[in-house]
């Protein structure tokens, strides 16, 4: 690919040259415009026609992946955003463009004139500084987000396959940390095996900061949250692991563009006690009532209900999360299920084959501690098939499966 080059295009007020860098444009050359090929995804445009927007201006670096196959590289977010490539596309046409930081009044203006070429309804996802806000004001943006969301709620067959492949490659990563996880060990230990685990077996990013919550056996050790329940997760330092230990841990990286979502719970220095096993199989049994009640028709209400119904009548899930959520460029996208919107909201999302969801439920027993893991599914066209395959150890050797699976 030939490296982007400055737009030779003048400011007729400055006489300066365009800050923006034009990566790729279907309007035909331009001077000084070198780009790459890209394809803009058919249910982009499919939902602009539905929603009546001409235009869509997308910043952030999933949604220019998910539209146009654009993968941004790994690194630091700081420098991601001043490094971010915005997409310009209408309902014939699209512009891919790497525009200097955006944070800054002349580039963010730059960006408001090169709209000036797209006529029509605008929608946006997000306005990575205020500046933006101010140069497209005069188009008054609607918010692109729910175009958005129902255009990436069910993936394809290529997709599904790069879901499939990244969390494969988290799994294997999870092989070489698991062993680590002894009593003085610490987070960060883990945290630097994962990283050079998964860019070893071609992750291309990675999009959870590492996760190893060490858990109390009750909330009292732990400081105040505002749901009263336990505070997860957290970011992990530089704590060592001590024998006796419970580990929440969740991870989740990225494959060109596509997100895989990985958790566990692990014991530290000892196997299990036969109140944390029965823990474990209550787990177990929330899981299989859940992707029991996942199939095309049924509701993301429907989810939530089976998951409490599995649980003797109380929510296996923390009240400040949800008991699934959505998977694709976004570790958590739509749709989501059991969340504080409620039963009214939640009976209008329907699932339907091609739609991915990590079930994430939690079994907690205070003073005893509690088991969290999450499982990533497929809906089918008669029900759903599971997408991880990984072990259960030290619980259990071998993954647990359900009849639909």
């Amino acid at each position: 690919m030939s490296a982007p080059v400055v737009a030779g295009v003048r400011n007729a007020a400055t006489g300066r040259h365009s800050p923006l860098r034009v990566l790729h444009s279907v309007r035909g050359a331009r001077p000084g415009m070198i780009g790459q090929m890209v394809t803009v995804h058919p249910r982009v445009r499919e939902q602009m026609n539905a929603f009546g927007v001409d235009v869509v201006v997308l910043c952030g670096e999933n949604n220019v992946a998910y539209a146009t196959g654009t993968i941004a590289p790994s690194q630091e977010p700081g420098r991601a955003g001043a490094t971010r490539s915005v997409a310009l596309i209408s309902r014939d046409e699209h512009v891919l463009l790497r525009p200097s930081p955006l944070d800054l009044v002349d580039n963010a203006r730059e960006l408001g004139r090169a709209l000036t070429d797209f006529p029509g309804v605008v929608a946006i996802d997000e306005y990575p500084s205020l500046p933006v806000r101010d140069a497209l004001r005069g188009r008054t943006p609607t918010d692109a987000s729910t175009l958005l969301a129902r255009a990436k709620i069910v993936k394809t067959g290529t997709e599904v396959d790069l879901i499939r492949r990244a969390q494969r490659i988290n799994e294997l990563a999870m092989d070489v940390v698991r062993p680590l996880a002894v009593p003085g060990a610490s987070q960060c230990d883990l945290t630097s095996a994962f990283f050079r685990a998964i860019f070893e077996l071609g992750a291309t990013g990675n999009t959870v900061d590492p996760v190893w919550d060490i858990v109390p056996p009750e909330l009292a050790q732990l400081s105040c949250t505002l749901t009263g329940h336990l505070p997860f997760p957290v970011p992990s330092a530089d704590r060592v692991l001590a024998d006796g230990d419970v580990i929440f841990n969740d991870t989740g990286i990225d494959l060109q563009g596509w997100a895989s979502d990985f958790g566990r719970t692990w014991t530290v220095g000892r196997a299990p006690t036969a109140r944390q096993l029965d823990q474990f199989d209550r787990w177990c049994a929330v899981l299989n009532t859940c992707m029991a009640a996942i199939k095309p028709g049924a509701t993301a209400a429907d989810v939530a209900r089976a998951a409490t119904e599995a649980n003797r009548g109380e929510r296996p899930w923390f009240p400040h999360l949800y008991v699934a959520h959505g998977l694709g460029t976004d570790s958590a996208e739509l749709p989501f299920c059991g969340t504080d919107l409620g039963p009214a909201v939640e009976d209008q999302i329907v699932l339907a084959p091609g739609m991915v969801l990590v079930l994430e439920p939690v079994i907690w027993d205070d003073g005893f501690g509690g088991y969290r893991a999450e499982e990533i599914v497929l809906v089918t066209d008669d029900g759903c098939e599971r997408l991880t395959d990984y072990t259960y150890a030290p619980y259990t050797s071998a993954p647990v499966r359900s009849a639909t699976a």
